[in-house]
């Protein structure tokens, strides 16, 4: 990874824009509407593929600017054109995730989420307030940016299912990329200090595939094992070889994991059950280094199938994101950006990928594209709730 220079042309560009006290000052006039609606949107959070009421909420905001966005797959998300006078017919998209996570809410806040098992934990309230608002406050000075010559004129995607790794795919199959020659996105990081941007040129996510053990044994009264085939024994079994094997079975250079989060086996405590049942993810960054890892969590569920007389069965999900791959151009571009806006000190330069998944990718993998990370955190970093904790906000 390499960091521009500071003193590249991009940068001197960045600092001479005539326009950007003019919006910095129409968006400081957002300030507080812009709160209100990411709080509304913290309220009111919506799973993967429920996303109604926040898709008519954001329709509304942009028809009421007077402008004309085009609902996204199955009537969930939307695009919207903003000109900045081109006339050159290329179009930069701006992508902002709409869905919220099944966790519980357990802030005590007023704008806690209303609805149970559904809360806004990993940002996406806030990725869609900053994308809403920069939209309409663009759109109301068009006519001031249409006399700078821009190159290129903008698209918001306003995208259901992120979660779920499917929006994405769903988007671009619906024609939200068509004419678009680069792409960028943000996502908000309550490990770095409000103010920062953090940047890296290549893979800053991971890829991700979910899976599924369940070993089916034959249960009993706990009295008389000797009578039963245990599940739980054989599960527990799974767990710890994934643990020990999985890892191994890949470059350890290269950042990986394999997380169970749930493991199920019956219900009384005196009474071993039929099947047991666990989930979790594995992660890495290559694609490669993924499917060698699945291929040994399969080799390790058939021998302790063998070993335990148990009938085990590992299910994948379809494939989920692959790992983001972030242009060294558009970074390069958008360094420049932000230490125009918040300052060299204010830009952060990434090392290491995370291993966490962003659908991201997919534009990435049709125009090259860009995502950068948007600190959040609290006064004192450590007191900051994680993504996808109950607690985030």
């Amino acid at each position: 990874m390499l960091r521009p220079d500071p003193e590249s042309s991009t940068r001197s560009e960045a600092d001479r824009c005539s326009w950007w006290p003019l919006l910095h000052e129409a968006l400081q006039r957002t300030r507080q509407d812009t709160i209100s609606l990411r709080r509304h949107l913290h309220a009111h959070p919506e799973l993967a593929g429920q996303e109604r009421e926040t898709t008519a909420l954001i329709l509304d905001r942009l028809r009421e600017a007077g402008m004309s966005p085009t609902p996204g797959p199955d009537g969930l998300g939307a695009t919207v054109e903003v000109s900045l006078g081109s006339g050159r017919g290329r179009v930069v998209a701006v992508r902002a995730d709409i869905d919220a996570v099944a966790v519980d809410d357990e802030k005590s806040v007023p704008w806690a989420s209303r609805q149970a098992g559904a809360c806004h934990a990993c940002g996406h309230d806030a990725h869609t307030a900053i994308a809403l608002t920069s939209a309409l406050v663009l759109h109301e000075h068009r006519d001031v940016l249409a006399s700078e010559g821009f190159h290129a004129d903008l698209r918001f995607l306003f995208q259901p299912a992120e979660e779920t790794s499917r929006g994405a795919l769903a988007m671009i199959e619906h024609g939200a990329l068509e004419g678009v020659e680069a792409i960028l996105a943000l996502h908000v990081d309550p490990a770095r200090p409000v103010g920062h941007i953090g940047l890296r040129t290549g893979a800053l996510t991971a890829t991700c595939r979910t899976f599924h053990v369940r070993v089916h044994g034959r249960g009993g009264h706990s009295a008389r094992p000797h009578e039963t085939i245990d599940p739980i024994p054989a599960a527990t079994s799974i767990v710890s070889l994934i643990y020990q094997l999985a890892p191994r079975s890949m470059d350890s250079r290269f950042p990986m994991a394999v997380t169970v989060g749930s493991f199920y086996a019956g219900r009384s405590p005196n009474a071993i059950p039929d099947v047991a049942t666990l989930s979790g993810t594995v992660r890495g960054v290559r694609q490669e280094d993924l499917e060698v890892v699945c291929q040994r969590m399969a080799s390790i569920v058939r021998g302790v199938a063998e070993s335990t007389g148990c009938r085990c069965t590992l299910e994948f999900e379809l494939a989920g994101s692959p790992p983001t791959n972030n242009d060294p151009r558009l970074i390069e571009i958008m360094s420049a950006a932000a230490e125009a806006v918040v300052g060299r000190t204010g830009v952060d330069w990434i090392e290491v990928p995370s291993l966490g998944a962003e659908d991201f990718a997919h534009y990435q993998q049709v125009v090259p594209g860009a995502i950068v990370r948007l600190g959040t955190a609290l006064a004192d970093a450590s007191d900051t709730p994680p993504l996808h904790s109950s607690l985030f906000d």
